[in-house]
């Protein structure tokens, strides 16, 4: 069986690519130049690896309060290092998507703590800080205040 050749193909022009500019030119929208100006003027504020500072309580004793001080370190560093990769405006919502809300995370034991956002725990002495959470309180007691009516049945 002989292949016939096509003699057509190979005498088709090769074709050539044109590069092709700006579907719209810079300077022709005054949306996109008001947009671009704002994105120059208002670069997206950094994430402060710590909001507020918090009291340790003074009832821990000295080496508790410094691990718990070191496990604060880490934790404010990571959230911080998380939402930076975030696009601004939207790093809340995106962080509580993942790892659910940053008061929650830090009202939550250390030990669980550390294993949702993804920290080695050999950084700080676990067992000093066992059933603490991020402020010092025994884990989920913050904020549980009781409710007057509640209590008068």
């Amino acid at each position: 069986m002989d292949k016939k050749q096509n003699n057509s193909e190979s005498s088709r022009p090769a074709a050539s690519v044109q590069e092709i500019g700006l579907v719209l030119q810079p300077g022709g929208s005054k949306k996109l130049a008001e947009l671009r100006r704002k994105a120059q003027t208002n670069p997206p504020p950094p994430v402060d690896a710590a909001h507020t500072i918090h009291e340790i309580p003074a009832d821990l004793k000295a080496e508790v309060a410094a691990e718990l001080k070191n496990a604060r370190r880490l934790i404010d560093e990571k959230i911080a290092d998380i939402m930076s990769r975030f696009p601004a405006g939207k790093q809340n919502k995106l962080f509580s998507f993942r790892y659910g809300s940053v008061d929650a995370i830090k009202r939550m034991d250390l030990n669980d703590a550390f294993k949702r956002l993804g920290i080695a725990h050999n950084q700080v002495n676990m067992r000093l800080i066992a059933g603490l959470d991020y402020y010092g309180d025994a884990a989920g007691n913050r904020g549980n205040q009781v409710n007057p009516s509640e209590t008068a049945e």
